[in-house]
């Protein structure tokens, strides 16, 4: 008979020790997806890549062949901008610009600010995306136009 109990009272702790071992188990899995889900990263595009150097890329034009763009983004926050356009007498073909850019927000779009204008260009791996007027990737059939791939560092 006291064998009996022994086996009994053994299994019974074990069985509420797997069990409390168990929970322990599910509330730590519970803890870490609710940490992990919370975890914000601070990557961007203007502390993460090596973004100063120089961009071209022809984009579309509506009376011309296409705008040659050059554009140089510097390391102290100061750019040139030259567009030429294609299929223009000479002289009144090419318009350059220079100035200070900011980042907007989020680190991932620069501004370039000018007297009459501001252009804005999403920052991505070696390349930019000219943005519309309203800050949103050009889409369609010419949108690969408005891509300008890094040339020099």
């Amino acid at each position: 008979m006291k064998k009996i109990f022994l086996a009994f009272g053994i299994a019974t702790t074990i069985f509420i020790g797997c069990k409390h071992v168990e929970n322990k188990e599910n509330v730590s899995d519970e803890t870490m997806e609710t940490t992990d889900n919370n975890v914000v990263d601070s990557h961007n595009s203007e502390n993460s890549l090596d973004w100063a150097g120089v961009y071209e890329g022809t984009t579309p034009c509506a009376d011309c062949e296409g705008i040659k763009t050059v554009l140089e983004l510097r390391d102290d926050k100061t750019y040139t901008l030259s567009q030429t356009y294609l299929g223009k007498m000479e002289g009144e073909n090419e318009f350059v610009q220079t100035g200070n850019f900011v980042w907007d927000e989020s680190g991932s779009k620069v501004l370039l600010k000018s007297e009459s204008d501001t252009l804005q260009y999403k920052v991505g791996e070696n390349q930019l995306w000219m943005l519309d007027s309203s800050g949103n990737i050009v889409e369609g059939d010419l949108a690969e136009f408005y891509i300008l791939k890094k040339t020099l560092q």
